[in-house]
């Protein structure tokens, strides 16, 4: 029988097989044509943001689950013949209080693996920020990189993955599950109600892919949050990398503000795959032309590959809880209620300790304004010394609008210091 992940294994043998820019080589497997139309129709003003309690939301997780059917998924649950809504199967509902109720929509390829951990996640939210009727011009946050470009992977990745097994026939493959998460905007809801609620105990699960903000692929860089929640994590990229040429940066700790964060909590080793921030984040500027669908195209198929071995590795991976003093102080800072202040840059997430790289500057905001620029690593805010973004977002709360700060950054090797007005966080 074929082993299409074969290629991985020769692949992490030699080691040295050279290669071009990403988004450069041609992988057959992926459809760039498909993605791109999912991406555009996702992020249409048709879907009006996809926010949470909005038709179009439901609108957006229909077409999802309608899009698994098409590809011979199987519904999550069980629905009677004659019950109604013959999609029903494939939505998990929930309900969280003080929030509109909203749903999961799981699709399942089905795999015969016996034993334990028997199963694989493969993960992208659908929700986004909706309208603001209070902006002029235009309202709608169409959330094309953040998050239709993860939607879309998903749906060519079970595509890919669900076309092989019919022309394999299948031998102790492992169950993949495809889960469209709603309500992440909101502060991870869908997916914490499906760690709750799962179909299979955590235990049972080898690994959670997330796929969030993939559709903007610069210079090659990838970046993969929970790298080292696994042992095995930067071996298995390592080895599969040669073929891509990505620059990887890795970042070990399971902890973000993103789905997989939910997973990790309940011991499961996670990925969730990024490829960076932009000027264009949560604003209704996030449109389909600025996507580089050419590197959605490459992230893609790199992430059907990894879910392929996954699904096909003969061994269980060593789960490791790397990132678990930041969950403590994020759930901390979570009771704490809401942070009031930003100071209007966009963070490089590619950095995972000694400070907070500077990433975007938005024109006019309070970081800009005190000289702020591009590639400072920010190491101390209001007198307090930072190693990471939690760090950072701690120090921040501190803080209210109008109030006056030091900030210590290093640029060029020296350390510097500026004084910075704090602006009310939008």
């Amino acid at each position: 029988m074929s082993r299409p992940w074969l290629g991985l294994a020769v692949i992490a043998i030699l080691g040295c097989v050279q290669a071009g820019g990403a988004q450069d080589l041609y992988h057959g497997g992926v459809r760039r044509e498909s993605l791109e139309r999912d991406l555009r129709y996702l992020a249409s003003d048709e879907f009006g943001g996809r926010g949470l309690g909005d038709p179009e939301l439901q609108q957006a997780l229909t077409f999802v689950a309608e899009r698994f059917r098409d590809l011979g998924l199987e519904p999550a649950y069980p629905v009677k013949m004659g019950a109604g809504d013959p999609l029903a199967g494939y939505f998990q509902p929930f309900h969280a209080h003080g929030f509109p109720p909203s749903a999961n929509v799981i699709g399942v390829l089905r795999g015969d693996r016996s034993q334990a951990p028997s199963t694989v996640v493969v993960g992208a939210h659908v929700d986004h920020l909706g309208r603001d009727p209070q902006l002029t011009g235009d309202q709608i946050y169409n959330g094309a990189d953040d998050n239709a470009s993860g939607v879309a992977a998903l749906l060519e990745i079970a595509r890919i993955l669900s076309a092989e097994r019919r022309q394999s026939g299948g031998s102790s493959e492992r169950t993949v599950l495809f889960i469209a998460f709603s309500a992440e905007e909101s502060g991870l809801l869908g997916s914490k109600h499906y760690v709750a609620n799962p179909l299979t105990p955590a235990e049972d699960v080898l690994a959670m892919i997330n796929l969030d903000s993939v559709g903007r692929l610069r210079d090659d860089q990838l970046i993969i949050f929970g790298t080292g929640t696994a042992r095995e994590f930067s071996a298995i990229l390592g080895g599969l990398n040669p073929s891509y040429g990505f620059d990887l940066a890795e970042q070990k700790g399971g902890v973000g503000a993103a789905d997989h964060t939910s997973f990790f909590v309940t011991d499961i080793p996670v990925l969730h795959l990024f490829t960076g921030p932009h000027e264009d984040y949560s604003k209704v500027s996030d449109e389909a032309d600025k996507i580089n669908y050419a590197g959605l195209a490459t992230v893609t198929e790199f992430t059907a590959e990894l879910a392929r071995y996954l699904s096909y590795r003969d061994r269980p991976l060593t789960f490791q809880p790397v990132g678990e003093k930041q969950l403590a102080k994020m759930e901390t800072m979570r009771k704490s209620g809401e942070r009031k202040v930003s100071l209007g840059f966009m963070p490089d997430f590619s950095m995972e300790s000694g400070g907070v790289k500077v990433g975007p500057v938005f024109p006019g905001a309070a970081a800009a304004e005190a000289g702020i620029q591009t590639g400072d690593v920010i190491v101390a805010l209001g007198g307090e010394r930072l190693d990471s973004l939690v760090d950072y977002t701690a120090a921040l709360r501190q803080h209210a609008p109008g109030d006056r700060i030091t900030v210590v950054l290093l640029r060029d090797g020296h350390e510097i210091e500026r004084e910075v007005v704090v602006q009310e966080r939008r």
